[in-house]
């Protein structure tokens, strides 16, 4: 039971961060142009990096590790979307743009980490 629970947890996470991603493209996709899908991936892996930097000061408990899934592989991994910064980055005149993103995107979710574990590193 619980395998399947935690399954849908993701898979409704993940339909809500699509969205999320979805509406943003369709709401300042014509005024952010082609900045908009690394904007989204900086923002989400900063965000995944406070939801595991808090994960590292929790106890271990089954809830906890729900919330992780719904919010963090769920949510926040259907918000990110770097299958279309891979797609974006197929053209050579924009690897750059794709390097740089994946650069300052680890640079976010380390800041996040640190953060959520409230400015201590481990």
């Amino acid at each position: 039971m619980s395998l399947w629970r935690d399954a849908v947890l993701v898979a409704v996470g993940g339909a809500i961060g699509t969205a999320v991603r979805a509406g943003l493209t369709l709401g300042l996709g014509d005024d952010l142009g082609s900045a908009l899908v690394p904007i989204i991936n900086v923002v989400g892996a900063f965000a995944i990096g406070i939801l595991f930097g808090w994960r590292a000061r929790m106890p271990e408990s089954s809830r906890a590790q729900r919330v992780q899934l719904f919010i963090g592989t769920g949510v926040l991994g259907g918000f990110t979307t770097y299958s279309a910064l891979a797609v974006e980055s197929a053209d050579l005149a924009l690897l750059w743009w794709g390097v740089a993103t994946v650069i300052v995107g680890t640079a976010a979710a380390w800041g996040g980490v640190l953060l959520g574990r409230g400015g201590r590193a481990r």
